[in-house]
């Protein structure tokens, strides 16, 4: 995989959040470096003991999987359907108890 663009680093940080207890346990902790704490593969290398490369191939293949499961689940797909349609409804209401209700459940996604 080339180096991650912004709009696909948050994408595989949220596939990552639905999706990412499905992996084994060192995935996980090497993909939740990467994308929750930002750590360089280097930094990941030298805290988990192998190289730059074994920690880009483990990120690629972790992305990979995840898109595998949201191609099958489309848990993160309906995730972002509602939060547009929600969305949508605060924009469009106004009453302001509603427009906080709507703005939590946001918040939440």
């Amino acid at each position: 995989m080339a180096k991650i663009e912004l709009q696909d680093f948050v994408k595989y940080g949220k596939l990552f959040d639905i999706y990412g207890k499905l992996l084994s346990q060192d995935r996980q902790k090497i993909v939740s470096s990467y994308f929750e704490y930002n750590m360089t593969l280097a930094e990941i290398a030298k805290e988990k003991n192998i190289s730059r490369q074994a920690v880009l191939d483990a990120i690629d293949k972790s992305c990979e999987k995840l898109l595998e499961y949201e191609t099958v689940l489309r848990l993160y797909e309906k995730n972002q359907v509602l939060a547009q349609e929600l969305q949508q409804l605060a924009d469009s209401c106004t009453d302001d108890k509603i427009k906080e209700k709507v703005a939590e459940i946001l918040r939440k996604i």
